[in-house]
């Protein structure tokens, strides 16, 4: 259609269109790209629009602007909705178990614990460079002497591997000697419905010894949500199979409680606390959908369904019954509006240190997420928020610790994350950051927004020599970061950014590993080799 304009008045058109539409035109022939990469004013116009550094144009070349604003507009995703890759890695003709996968950053690697329908198997995957590959396996034992329900998975962030899963021993079978096994028989005389068992694996070994504990008072219920510790401590959100009863139990291992059930199996004993309870029909508890440790697992943060940052969140200390404190932090949306945020763990910190009237003192900045929502006219907004804290230099470690930035009372909104919508399912949304900052993803059922943003100019209050005055609200002055829109085509899980530019999410349909800016728009399946 342009191309029946003479190239003057398609020059006016390059000039007054947004910049990804900008670039989509210069890509889809050569004669736009001639004209577009050849007229300096249209250039220069999208390049100061453009987030990024101050740039003194005078002395470049107008080939080289047009390279310069590909490369500032690949850094905020201008047409990965188009351009993005995504291989989609299926099981075959088996059933992906959704409920018990999850994701895991461990030992500077992610890993992906996957299993299927009515198998007794846990795939151990590795995604590198662009790819998925089967790593080891964990097979759950006694499958042979009844059927496993793979409920829940988890990592302790370095080595371990834990299972949650409920094993229901054949009503008839042989009387070899796996029948005397002191789990197997706890399992055959509780009836029909079987016991829960956690069965905890070494990443490094997982076809070597296990270890294996059960939880006899809690047959009659399913786990919401499930977390371990680095320390190997864990906690597990339990729901009664029938009834509206739900708590929360927070399990220490007791040393030297382990004992030989087998050369390969060893079982284990645990201290236990109920932290939460919610009993009876009428009860109004949030159910759990997640939980985390937090702060050297000093504390624990509980999502609940329809939620996409955590609630609420408990102190660990040697009480039994820890007080329950609520996600909710006044701050100031515009003049003479205030909301209550529920504030993320921060995503990206700052430490300097600093001279300040003769002393020397250390300054930490936090970048986090935060959701509020109208409590009269109910709408939702998303926004980044920033804190600071400072002590004195002698008194700091000098080591960036996110966690103790969640701590913090005092916060102020920088931008805020256009388009974002509250899920409308249980399953809520999730939420992943990239390693570096620059990327925010968050799923709302089939659907994954993604957020570019410069964290450093954010945090220092520095968002003018990076992003033009047109990314200001008329309405707010917030600067409002737009976002790209995927498709999934299926429902989304779990997601975890890889790299700045890849994450991987797990859906009901396999699992989707995504390459932002690999800019050929290739969207094909292949079957795991597992």
């Amino acid at each position: 259609m342009l191309l029946v304009l003479p190239p003057e008045l398609i020059q006016v058109v390059l000039l007054n269109c947004t910049t990804p539409a900008f670039l989509q035109a210069a890509i889809s022939c050569r004669t736009l790209y001639e004209i577009a990469s050849s007229c300096r004013e249209a250039l220069v116009h999208h390049l100061k629009r453009t987030p990024g550094p101050f740039l003194d144009t005078s002395n470049l070349r107008t080939r080289h602007l047009f390279l310069l604003l590909k490369r500032r507009a690949s850094k905020q995703l201008y047409g990965s909705q188009y351009d993005a890759s995504c291989i989609t890695f299926k099981f075959g003709n088996r059933v992906p178990n959704t409920k018990a996968a999850s994701l895991a950053h461990c030992a500077g690697e992610t890993l992906i614990f996957a299993t299927c329908r009515d198998e007794d198997v846990v795939q151990i995957l590795r995604v590198h460079a662009g790819k998925i590959m089967l790593l080891s396996r964990a097979r759950l034992p006694w499958g042979e002497w009844g059927s496993i329900d793979i409920l829940k998975t988890a990592s302790d962030g370095s080595n371990g591997l834990y299972v949650l899963h409920r094993f229901t021993p054949f009503k008839e079978g042989g009387h070899g000697q796996d029948w005397d096994h002191p789990f197997v028989k706890q399992a055959r005389q509780s009836g029909c419905e079987g016991y829960i068992y956690l069965t905890c694996y070494s990443l490094k070994s997982p076809n070597g010894p296990v270890k294996m504990t059960t939880f006899p008072e809690h047959a009659d219920f399913e786990p919401s949500a499930f977390t371990v510790a680095s320390d190997g401590t864990f906690a597990i959100a339990w729901c009664h199979r029938m009834f509206s009863n739900h708590a929360v139990v927070h399990y220490t291992v007791l040393e030297g409680s382990e004992y030989e059930i087998t050369s390969n199996l060893v079982g284990f004993s645990y201290f236990s606390r109920q932290l939460r309870k919610w009993h009876g029909e009428n009860t109004r508890g949030p159910m759990v959908r997640d939980m985390v440790f937090n702060d050297k697992s000093s504390q624990l943060l509980y999502y609940y369904q329809a939620k996409t940052v955590y609630a609420s969140f408990q102190t660990l200390g040697h009480t039994n019954s820890p007080t329950l404190y609520e996600n909710a932090t006044s701050v100031q949306f515009v003049n003479g509006l205030s909301l209550l945020f529920s504030i993320g763990v921060p995503f990206f910190g700052t430490h300097e240190t600093l001279n300040r009237d003769g002393f020397v003192i250390c300054r930490w900045m936090y970048l986090s997420l935060g959701i509020a929502t109208h409590r009269k006219e109910n709408w939702t907004v998303a926004c980044l928020l920033r804190s600071e804290a400072s002590c004195q230099a002698s008194n700091c470690r000098h080591i960036l610790n996110l966690d103790r930035g969640r701590r913090l009372r005092d916060w102020e909104v920088v931008a805020r994350l256009y388009g974002y919508q509250d899920s409308k399912a249980t399953l809520g949304c999730k939420v992943a950051t990239s390693p570096k900052g620059t990327r925010i993803a968050v799923t709302n059922w089939n659907l994954l927004y993604i957020w570019a943003l410069e964290p450093g100019a954010l945090i220092k209050l520095d968002s003018e020599s990076y992003y033009h005055p047109s990314w200001r609200s008329s309405s707010t002055g917030h600067i409002e970061l737009r976002p790209i829109i995927l498709r999934l085509h299926a429902v989304c899980f779990d997601l975890r950014f890889t790299e700045e530019d890849e994450l991987v999410a797990i859906t009901d349909l396999g699992i989707k590993l995504w390459n932002l800016t690999s800019a050929d728009g290739i969207r094909t399946c292949q079957e795991l080799a597992i």
